[in-house]
């Protein structure tokens, strides 16, 4: 059991993170998702860190990997830091984006172990696939608060869906009734004022005969009703207007210009890092609006064929944005706007909105670059080159440092994106939905796994072989000749011939 209680968690005296009361009686595998900087490392480590006041388990903390190794792959390192932290038995298992850099494989035998540990785990992430299939329950950080539902990622996104699409009904029905008695308001007091104004001459004797009382008393009458709807005008609940996503639309013509050009073209090539043989034989043909990914086991040479793709091609005619994790192209002593409007071409409109997307919004523009937070600075990175004139783009594991409403917000984009896009990502639901075709690196040979692999000839013969030793044997168990002997033994030594080759 672990028992959070009247909790508040600050950063620089703001605070960004305050719980109540959530009791967590028995073992199960909580997802706990929200935006950069909302507190989920924050919270992991207060749990860490005060152990003895919240639970009577052992805990256990694996951190994001903060140490590479230069000699294996980043997947390869985290799986051997995993390994470690996951060695000792615990209670409660905390781990921060353990899936970063894992490849199918490695976050498969991740799943296994997890699911393998009677333990409460709590599992910050950005992986929706790996959330989906481990989480039992989901803490959403949402305005400094936990908000805590039932059952798998996929399952908080529906309850999301359901929810917003109420607070539009709900906002839709609250504009309706408002502008209907501001209207009623109006037309009644437009009344009152009227009523006790002569129309005409007769209308003016009439009211000296005696009458005006009754005006008077008119007056005041729909003057109470214009009262009552404004009071209820007043008391009518205020709907905040959900928030709606603006979508980003794209400049189109520099890929028309290209029309269905192959504008990327690998034929059997040879593709090295240090010298050693990564790929062989690679061949590759891409159209300027094809959106491809690449995939393959860590250290497989993913990055490699990448960084082979853009060094062909970087002093060609081609405008390439290539996003990588070391990528250093901000100017610190500028603002966010300002780093990207020096290579854009969009409207100061357009690019507001795609950094919104990423939960960048209003005066936060103006920040100068190094005052954001790493998180940040890749949003920033991955605008500038969406808002860039590059007519391809190649994007390596762009979804490691994003949270999970950065993630979709990015894919949403990326899908509209008109021009060729390469890109490697471990996070399979995020590649599935923007490549329409994937290349998987497969023992040093780049593979199209849709595309059916080329007949072989001796497999074909072997197959006509072994059913012609077939027919012979059923005929000589009828009755050996010595043809059918000799037949037998020239099917033996010709299959023997086709096997050493």
């Amino acid at each position: 059991m672990m028992n959070l209680n009247k909790i508040t968690l600050e950063i620089n005296g703001e605070t960004i993170l305050a719980i109540d009361n959530i009791t967590v009686q028995e073992h199960k595998t909580i997802g706990l998702i929200g935006r950069n900087g909302s507190g989920k490392t924050t919270l992991l480590n207060y749990i860490a860190n005060n152990a003895e006041q919240l639970t009577n388990e052992n805990i256990i903390y694996i951190p994001q990997l903060k140490n590479a190794d230069f000699k294996k792959s980043g997947g390869e390192t985290t799986k051997v830091y995993l390994q470690e932290g996951l060695k000792n038995s615990a209670g409660v298992i905390l781990l921060d984006e353990p899936t970063t850099h894992l490849d199918e494989t490695n976050a498969a035998w991740l799943l296994n172990e997890l699911k393998q540990k009677k333990a409460l785990k709590i599992v910050a992430s950005h992986d929706r696939d790996f959330l989906d299939k481990i989480s039992d329950e989901i803490w959403s950080i949402e305005d400094t608060k936990i908000a805590v539902y039932p059952g798998n990622y996929s399952h908080y996104k529906e309850i999301e869906a359901h929810n917003k699409q109420r607070a539009k009904l709900e906002y839709d029905k609250y504009i309706r009734e408002k502008q209907h008695l501001e209207k009623a308001v109006e037309n009644k007091s437009r009344q009152a004022a009227l009523s006790n104004r002569p129309k005409n001459k007769t209308d003016s004797d009439f009211r000296q005969k005696g009458a005006k009382p009754y005006f008077n008393k008119l007056q005041k009458k729909l003057d109470q009703v214009a009262s009552g709807m404004e009071s209820r005008l007043n008391q009518l609940e205020e709907k905040e207007k959900p928030e709606e996503e603006k979508q980003v639309i794209f400049y189109t013509q520099d890929i028309e210009k290209l029309g269905g050009k192959t504008v990327i073209r690998l034929e059997r090539e040879t593709v090295k890092r240090q010298e050693k043989e990564l790929l062989k034989d690679v061949s590759l043909y891409l159209k300027a609006t094809d959106k491809v990914s690449i995939t393959g086991k860590n250290g497989s040479g993913k990055t490699t064929l990448l960084n082979y793709i853009y060094e062909k091609y970087q002093f060609s005619n081609l405008d390439i944005g290539y996003f990588y994790q070391q990528l250093e192209s901000l100017d610190l002593n500028s603002s966010i706007l300002k780093n990207i409007q020096n290579s854009s071409n969009y409207d100061e409109t357009t690019v507001r909105t795609a950094l919104a997307r990423l939960n960048i919004k209003g005066d936060e523009v103006h920040k100068t670059v190094s005052v954001i937070s790493g998180g940040e600075r890749v949003k920033v990175q991955l605008v500038k080159l969406l808002m860039s004139n590059s007519q391809v783009l190649i994007l390596d594991e762009p979804t490691n440092f994003l949270d999970v409403h950065s993630i979709e917000a990015l894919e949403d984009m990326l899908k509209s994106y008109p021009g060729l896009i390469i890109l490697v990502s471990h996070d399979k639901r995020f590649r599935d939905s923007i490549a329409e075709t994937s290349y998987n690196i497969e023992d040093q040979r780049l593979v199209n796994p849709d595309t059916p692999l080329p007949r072989n000839s001796s497999k074909d013969e072997l197959l006509v072989l072994e059913t012609q030793i077939t027919r012979v044997l059923s005929e000589l168990s009828e009755g050996s000749t010595p043809k059918l002997e000799a037949e037998f033994e020239r099917l033996l030594q010709k299959k023997k011939d086709l096997k050493s080759h």
